[in-house]
């Protein structure tokens, strides 16, 4: 069973964050190679929509 992972907004802005660049680059490219699933919330997806447009255009 593969593990499952609760995002709330502040793990997409990790990215971003000196102290959390590199983990948190680790931890999508998890998700991207389907190794981890990504759960989140509603409000979290409501709330990336209005995101500045440098974290929506985030590549992983």
């Amino acid at each position: 069973m593969k593990q499952r992972f609760y995002f709330d907004t502040s793990v997409f802005g990790g990215v971003f964050d000196k102290g959390f660049t590199e983990v948190t680059l680790q931890l999508f490219e998890r998700v991207k190679l389907g190794r981890i699933i990504c759960l989140y919330s509603d409000l979290t997806e409501s709330e990336l929509t209005e995101a500045p447009e440098f974290i929506k255009n985030i590549q992983f």
